[in-house]
């Protein structure tokens, strides 16, 4: 029997070349593109200034009143989220809020009102807040991957069964800085950009587009009409360079082949292929081997075209607005053009020149490559009848080893020697003094990040004892979760650009994308599996493994590494930057809380099917019995992520930093899990955002299985129970049955990671 349906019930999009699907698909169809000269006079500093642009009257014209001011991004997003919502059918036949979820791709920190960098979450927050969505709220930051990443994703939540209907979708506006990044690069074309002809550069473009997913069954009781399936979608990484894609087009074939095997189908059964075509030299000839590598003697008739011909690159929105183009090629029977096409160009592939061509499609593939050689293939088809289908499957998963990289120690041994001794260790930074974990030549070039990352992953590798041959790493998978990104790099981008916009700190730019950390974990340990990058603030390390677990469940993975980081500048201390506070660390839970302490570090874990692990003789942590998210602001959606099913954890690890707000997660837990006791992993390494969630999951598997926790020692007055509900001195009676890991990125997700003995 085959899986559930999932299907395309609606479409929004904004963009240079539309203000709806409809005005969209006509400049498709009649070869009007929206490349033009930037007028605004800051960018006059640039050789190159073509770009795909939106009018602001665009955006305000679709929006009511109160949303018409304020942060772009976000209006850009709701324009388009709105659209697709409003194609999808009423209201009143909608999913329940909490069943209906938002996954964004976004490839830009946006600035706010004030100028500082917004979370990057923030973006689907408002987008959900505004269109009252409760349901999964993800952020994807593959960078140019990130909007077809964010199509799969959903696809996922759906089949999963936790949500009955999710908007999918990718935004970016035009940025200064990020232009300047590509022009340092010398990546920006002078004129229109030409993809697959003359190839001579890129020009960036700005918009956004949402599709509707949801179960085919649903759409149909609702008498809704489906616009296509999204049949399957793959991913990988290239494991080979920071920005540029592998040439030998092995990564993005892959992604192709594993799309087309979820879907069930063969390169035979393909018609039309959306191309990435950013018309730079290195990806059009590296898509070119892609489509030779895939589809053999028959590529030369597959057509294959690139609206970026129309739109210019728009980043973290170009895979959802190229899926948008592909559904519409689906519905009408028609291939659009590459646009500006050179006719004398030598091709011995059908690039679909300058005009649209009429022709029977029933399957498309939508390809997109990213900096940090992340790949994502979507599998589009007509929609079938309705048909038999059985639930996706639940497979048994555990931790099977832990890598913490943290100023309470590196490596698992130094932590739980440092929690033996209860130090007051938040703030200090971690050390990797004297020790290399990549070879030289990559890791004397590497940001702090990517140093933090390699070296929890390769720890945690270590601990695991994981021992598989190198054609085995194919299909190992990673899922980096990270809150903000490299600190370092992108403050050094940002200061090169204030000096000098025209000649910015290239090194820093390739590493101001969210998953270039990612990238350099998998080109370290040679990892080509399927790979993302979440950003959900300190959430980020429980959204990535229900990830993994999604990954085990459907067959894409056995072994998937998680691995969660971030830095933030340590508060100054008598003893350095980096010295731990001794006396007024943060003091989760309690009364006489202080500011919480910032801290950098990373923490990773192997995640394995109980099969895997025991096949090779693993010793696991814990087996992970479940997992819950609940979005919202305030008090409401603590209550709601611990209502996981049977739990009844002997301890909780939870997310509290030391502010007044950590009362309500305490009330909450002792109210529904009154005999467990509290420990949280701020008081031991401070706030790392995604690696303090990464940190909790970790403490809860040592507890289980070794019965280790940190004491919370500076706790005198709780602001919920007394003292007696939390770990006060550092031991444990001994293992814990089950403990429940908590994390939060406040007024936006709430996560819970159920942990039982195996």
């Amino acid at each position: 029997m085959a899986l559930r349906p999932v299907v395309v019930t609606g479409l929004g999009i904004i963009c240079a070349a539309g203000r709806n699907p409809v005005e969209f698909w006509t400049r498709l169809t009649t070869a009007r593109g929206g490349l033009a000269p930037i007028e605004d006079e800051a960018f006059a500093v640039f050789t190159a200034r073509h770009a795909g642009q939106v009018p602001d009257e665009w955006i305000d014209a679709q929006l009511p009143a109160g949303e018409q001011a304020g942060d772009r991004t976000a209006r850009l997003a709701l324009v388009a989220a709105r659209q697709a919502v409003e194609q999808a059918g009423p209201a009143r036949a909608a999913p329940a809020p909490d069943r209906f979820g938002i996954i964004l791709g976004k490839c830009q920190a946006t600035p706010g009102p004030a100028g500082r960098y917004q979370p990057m979450h923030h973006t689907a927050d408002v987008v959900a807040e505004r269109l009252g969505l409760r349901g999964p709220r993800i952020l994807v930051s593959t960078a140019c991957a990130a909007g077809g990443n964010a199509v799969g994703l959903a696809r996922d939540k759906i089949l999963t069964g936790e949500a009955d209907a999710v908007l999918a979708g990718g935004v970016d506006p035009l940025l200064f800085g990020t232009y300047a990044g590509f022009a340092g690069l010398q990546a920006l074309s002078t004129g229109p950009c030409r993809p697959y002809s003359r190839s001579d550069g890129l020009n960036l473009g700005e918009g956004a587009a949402f599709l509707l997913l949801e179960p085919l069954d649903l759409a149909l009781a609702r008498g809704v009409t489906p616009l296509a399936e999204v049949a399957g979608y793959g991913l990988s990484a290239d494991a080979y360079h920071a920005t540029a894609p592998d040439p030998t087009g092995r990564g993005g074939a892959s992604a192709v082949r594993r799309a087309l095997a979820e879907a069930g189908l063969t390169p035979g059964d393909v018609h039309y292929v959306s191309g990435h075509g950013t018309g730079t030299p290195a990806n059009d000839a590296m898509e070119a081997k892609v489509m030779r590598l895939v589809f053999g003697e028959r590529a030369a008739r597959v057509p294959t075209s690139s609206i970026k011909s129309f739109v210019g690159h728009t980043l973290g929105a170009a895979g959802a607005v190229e899926a948008v183009a592909s559904v519409l090629a689906l519905r009408h029977g028609v291939a659009p053009p590459t646009i500006g096409f050179d006719d004398g160009a030598q091709a011995d592939l059908d690039y679909v020149p300058n005009q649209a061509r009429a022709m029977p499609i029933d399957t498309v593939v939508s390809n997109n490559y990213a900096f940090g050689g992340n790949n994502v293939s979507l599998v589009l088809a007509r929609p079938r009848d309705p048909v038999p289908y059985e639930p996706a499957p639940r497979r048994q998963a555990v931790i099977s080893g832990l890598g913490p990289v943290t100023g309470a120690g590196t490596g698992i041994a130094e932590t739980a020697a440092a929690i033996a001794a209860a130090p007051r260790a938040a703030g200090q930074a971690p050390s990797l003094e004297g020790r290399t974990f990549a070879p030289r030549s990559l890791w004397r070039h590497m940001n702090r990040l990517s140093r933090l990352a390699i070296a929890a992953s390769r720890l945690a590798w270590e601990d695991a004892e994981l021992k598989l041959p190198r054609k085995a790493l194919d299909d190992v998978a990673l899922v980096f979760a990270t809150g903000a990104g490299s600190a370092e790099s992108t403050g050094g981008f940002d200061d090169s650009i204030a000096l000098n916009p025209n000649k910015p700190a290239v090194l820093s730019f390739s590493n101001v994308v969210l998953n270039a950390t990612g990238g350099a974990v998998c080109q370290t340990l040679g990892l080509r599996g399927p790979t993302t990058t979440l950003c959900n603030g300190a959430a980020s390390a429980s959204i990535a493994l229900d990830c993994a677990l999604e990954m085990i469940d459907a067959g894409k993975a056995e072994v998937v590494l998680v691995v969660a980081a971030d830095e933030t500048p340590a508060r100054p201390a008598t003893g350095g930057a980096s010295a731990p506070f001794e006396d007024d660390g943060p003091v989760p839970y309690g009364a006489e809380a202080v500011e919480p302490v910032t801290g950098s570090g990373a923490v990773a874990f192997v995640v394995e099917s109980a099969d895997h692990c025991a096949a090779r003789g693993g010793r696991p942590y814990a087996r992970v019995a479940g997992t819950r998210h609940a979005a919202g602001e305030g008090a409401e959606p603590v209550a709601r992520s611990l209502a996981l099913p049977g739990a009844a954890p002997g301890l909780v690890v939870g997310a509290a930093t030391g502010l007044p707000r950590d009362g309500e997660e305490a009330a909450a837990v002792l109210a529904r899990m009154p005999g467990a006791l509290l420990i949280a992993s701020a008081a031991l390494i401070g706030d790392c955002q995604a690696a303090t969630g990464a940190m909790n999951i970790a403490l809860a598997a040592l507890a289980v299985r070794d019965g280790l926790a940190p004491a919370l020692t500076g706790l005198t007055a709780p602001l919920a129970g007394d003292t007696g509900s939390y770990v006060t001195r550092p031991e444990l009676a001994g293992p814990v049955a089950g403990a429940l890991a908590l994390t939060a990125a406040h007024d936006s997700v709430r996560g819970a990671v159920l942990l039982e003995a195996v």
